[in-house]
């Protein structure tokens, strides 16, 4: 099998994004062979290197990619582990493989939202450079006015309607 990059095999064995690993690298978190890791650009060969993360083994799981789309009901963070030890998506599951949340949906919104354990996949989807569109469908409560629908119709980017309207 070929090399590569640790941050990759991190991602791709559904531990953390990329950019994470990144993180978890220079913390000196992963050991490769017994030696802890703690530049990028390390490379490793799926199979064949033991890769430890936070004194946990990591077994190369490549080979059989998980996708689940979920009903993500309101009440349940998107993220993989909360520090105010709030419900999260991954209790509504029970798969033996490690999946985590593809993009977010806040806690009290419901909707479609995909769990998996394919790293390339996962990146594929969220990395602002791929620029892959989300539609949302959003239900209000209250009143909501004539600019404001003319505003939606037009389409908007959330932060730049939030200064708009001296929200924040």
């Amino acid at each position: 099998m070929d090399e590569i990059r640790l941050q990759k095999f991190l991602a791709n064995n559904g531990v953390c994004s990329r950019r994470k690993a990144e993180a978890y690298i220079l913390n000196g978190d992963v050991k490769v062979n017994g030696m802890v890791v703690d530049t990028l650009g390390a490379k490793v060969v799926p199979g064949k290197d033991e890769i430890i993360f936070k004194g946990k083994k990591i077994e190369n799981n490549t080979d059989k990619k998980v996708y689940i789309l979920l009903n993500k009901p309101i009440g349940y963070v998107t993220t993989t582990k909360d520090q105010f030890n709030r419900d999260t998506v991954l209790d509504l599951v029970k798969v033996k493989e490690k999946v985590l949340p593809v993009g977010r949906l806040d806690m009290y919104t419901s909707g479609a939202i995909i769990l998996s354990n394919d790293g390339e996949f996962i990146y594929q989807i969220t990395h602002p450079k791929h620029e892959i569109e989300k539609t949302y469908n959003v239900t209000l409560k209250g009143k909501i006015s004539k600019e404001d629908v003319e505003a939606l119709q037009n389409g908007v980017e959330i932060e730049d309607y939030i200064s708009r309207k001296g929200k924040s």
